[in-house]
């Protein structure tokens, strides 16, 4: 499943696919796709309390923020499908100004949530 948003001057992609249990996410845009960060994001059993918590985990390629988002991605989607989910984040902007910076986040935020919906609705 392909979402895709405008993010000012280019078009930022969320790419979904269910493989068994699990959700593989690959989310990318700008004048360069790449992977700069991975996050792997599941739901564990809280040593302290009788509740389920999400553990993520995450890899960054050196020079590289796109963690930051790879982490966030994973664990929303994480929560809110219950189910073992894997992002991968690569954007680029160049000369990117604090005001687009922002704007991807909240596109990013936005292609999250459409995600959720299509994958709540389609259980």
């Amino acid at each position: 499943m392909m979402f895709e948003k405008q993010a000012g001057r280019h078009i930022i992609y969320l790419e979904a696919k269910s493989i068994g249990k699990d959700l593989l996410v690959a989310i990318f845009g700008g004048d360069e796709h790449h992977i700069g960060g991975v996050a792997v994001a599941y739901p564990t059993k809280s040593h302290y309390r009788d509740a389920s918590t999400i553990s993520v985990n995450s890899i960054t390629l050196p020079g590289h923020k796109d963690y930051v988002v790879a982490n966030s991605s994973a664990e929303k989607l994480c929560k809110e499908l219950a189910r073992p989910v894997i992002s991968t984040v690569g954007i680029h902007y160049d000369a990117a100004t604090p005001e687009e910076i922002q704007e991807i986040i909240k596109v990013v935020d936005d292609l999250v949530d459409e995600a959720i919906l299509h994958y709540q609705n389609a259980e």
